[in-house]
């Protein structure tokens, strides 16, 4: 891909993440509960999550789905739970200890400052975030690349992308290093 189609790509990229996350913080915390809670029951009831011993589970902000639904039941299920600590460019997931969350991360978002440090393999479940998606599972997150760092690293792991129906598109514009999810379930459809 030339200079001119990478920065055409990045524009995009960038007008379209603007367009879905303005309308993600459109959204009321009664939408924002309600579908939630229908997107992380279907995760539940995904291969994918009932194959996993460790479930990997972000701390949403800003409209986010609200994945942090899935730690009590995966711990109810007999699964490891783990949360992202993000530090400098890189992106580690600690155990879950609600002692041991901090809310002074890097994007003031709570972390787990735990010493128990994954260690991911195949039974490794990560719910990953990002701002919108396509049917093709092509997926633009926020800008940082941590999770594609991550999966670039431990490509064992299994991934399972969540987001609102309306953050999936037609089609996005892919580049090389972006890792695909295996699934995206919306409150609508897993894809």
């Amino acid at each position: 891909m030339g200079e001119t189609a990478m920065a055409e790509a990045a524009a995009a990229k960038k007008a379209i993440r603007k367009e879905i996350l303005a309308k993600r913080r459109a959204m009321s915390a009664e939408q924002v509960s309600e579908l939630s809670e229908k997107i992380c029951e279907r995760v539940r009831g995904t291969d994918l999550y009932r194959e996993a011993a460790s479930l990997c589970v972000y701390m949403p902000i800003n409209n986010e789905v609200e994945a942090d639904r899935l730690i009590g039941p995966a711990l109810q299920d007999g699964k490891k739970v783990y949360i992202p600590e993000v530090t400098g460019e890189e992106m580690v997931f600690n155990a879950y200890d609600e002692e041991k969350m901090v809310e002074d991360g890097p994007f003031h978002i709570r972390e787990s400052v735990s010493e128990d440090v994954l260690e991911p393999d195949e039974r490794t479940l990560i719910i990953m975030p990002g701002s919108v998606f396509d049917p093709q599972r092509h997926r633009i997150g926020y800008g940082g690349g941590y999770y594609d760092k991550y999966l670039s690293r431990y490509p064992a792991c299994r991934t399972i992308a969540v987001c609102f129906d309306f953050q999936i598109v037609d089609a996005l514009p892919a580049e090389a290093h972006d890792m695909l999810p295996e699934m995206i379930v919306s409150e609508c459809r897993c894809v």
